[in-house]
């Protein structure tokens, strides 16, 4: 009896290696059927589509506390109409959130800070650095955080 089921379970053993060695072989031949369509130029509609809508992102992180005091000498409500009006002074269009930001200064102090954070979609770095000289100087503030993100977009109106 033991030899019996010795060799049924060298059998299963068997049968799942040569399960998974077939196995891994479709998964190569697939990626390298999908890698030969990507690289041959038939590539789906929705990846071209996809392609031709790339554009830059550009998000500015704006500290509202004053670069001197570290604490925030207006409300943000004046904050964040400031910003309001320089953003739409070089953009089109932007999307403001509000956060709660913190650092560590050069003496190892916290700071909490309430935080703006303007996405610019489609923009340039050139009106992005105009938008944050005006910022900075109207916020006084050391500097701003900027992050550039490449980003597929589009607008959508529906059906």
């Amino acid at each position: 009896m033991k030899a019996f089921t010795k060799e049924k379970s060298n059998g299963s053993v068997i049968a799942a290696i040569v399960i998974s060695v077939i196995s891994l072989c479709c998964s190569v031949i697939c990626l390298f059927i999908a890698l030969n369509i990507n690289n041959s130029g038939n590539a789906s509609v929705s990846s071209a589509e996809e392609k031709g809508n790339e554009a830059q992102q550009y998000v500015m992180y704006v500290g509202t506390n004053d670069k001197d005091t570290y604490q925030l000498e207006m409300t943000t409500e004046e904050a964040r109409s400031i910003v309001d009006e320089v953003c739409l002074k070089y953009f089109e269009g932007y999307t403001l959130q509000e956060a709660t930001g913190a650092w560590t200064d050069e003496k190892h102090n916290i700071t909490h800070e309430y935080t703006l954070v303007c996405y610019f979609d489609g923009a340039d770095k050139e009106t992005v650095y105009k938008a944050a000289d005006e910022i900075i100087e109207r916020l006084d503030q050391n500097c701003v955080l900027i992050e550039q993100n490449t980003i597929n977009m589009e607008y959508y109106s529906g059906k």
